[in-house]
């Protein structure tokens, strides 16, 4: 990390807060992806093979598609984190910074990996529900493109350039904040993988049919939050020291 004195840091704060944006835009989605589906949904559940209704329960004609934009916000939202305790380094004591970094992210890392599994769970079981469906010929295809044959590639593409534009404009502001953030190999790397992930999400969008577009936007938001789960994990385990330290310090002192 760079000397806190060399980082220019109004243009810290920017990049903070279009990185904020970018995460606010990919919670809210749903709102720019409303769209609409090819038909009641009520009409077909009691009528295909192997599918009980309450698995559609809910599900209507107005049900927005996609959830893979929305699960980006697990990813952006611990880089997001990360950047708020570097900011937090620029208000606290060197001494105060280092006892509360290691404790917070093993509390939020902790959290995050609850938050993770469960969104995980939940679209393992509706990419299930999904794909049983679409191979259910021939009611259970017809409910599937009922509820998820439409999907919409114009607005997902709108909203996926936004948020590659605040997310240019974060990396722009951060490194002319300072250059040595470019050092800084985990948080680079996090910052590429969002990138990277956004990138395939907006070819699978692009490039696959337009009846299993929805199929490829819900395998890719599980693949999220996998990789959102892992990446929990793997700061969970590296704060532990950081926790320890900190005791035996204040321990020390108090001695």
């Amino acid at each position: 990390m760079p000397v806190l004195g060399e980082v220019r840091r109004p243009l810290f704060f920017l990049a903070a807060f279009a990185l904020l944006l970018a995460v606010l835009v990919e919670t809210g989605s749903s709102l720019a992806l409303g769209g609409g589906s090819a038909g009641p949904v009520a009409s077909l559940a009691g009528g295909i093979p192997g599918v009980e209704p309450d698995m559609v329960d809910g599900v209507d004609a107005d049900s927005p598609p996609g959830n893979g934009i929305g699960y980006l916000a697990l990813i952006d939202g611990y880089l997001l984190f990360s950047v708020v305790m570097l900011a937090l380094s620029f208000l606290l004591s060197q001494r105060a910074y280092g006892r509360v970094q290691g404790i917070v992210t093993l509390v939020v890392s902790f959290c995050w990996i609850i938050l993770s599994f469960v969104m995980a769970l939940g679209a393992f079981v509706l990419l299930m529900v999904m794909f049983g469906l679409f191979v259910s010929v021939p009611f259970g295809t017809i409910a599937y493109l009922a509820i998820w044959g439409f999907f919409p590639v114009g607005e997902s593409a709108a909203v996926l350039g936004l948020l590659l534009l605040l997310k240019i404009v974060f990396l722009v502001l951060l490194v002319a904040a300072q250059q040595k953030f470019l050092k800084a190999v985990a948080l680079m790397i996090h910052v590429a993988m969002s990138f990277v992930l956004q990138l395939v999400l907006g070819i699978v969008h692009g490039w696959l049919p337009g009846v299993v577009v929805s199929l490829g936007d819900q395998l890719l938001a599980l693949v999220f939050a996998i990789v959102s789960l892992l990446g929990a994990v793997w700061a969970f385990v590296w704060s532990i020291p950081a926790v320890v330290n900190a005791i035996r310090v204040s321990f020390s002192r108090e001695q």
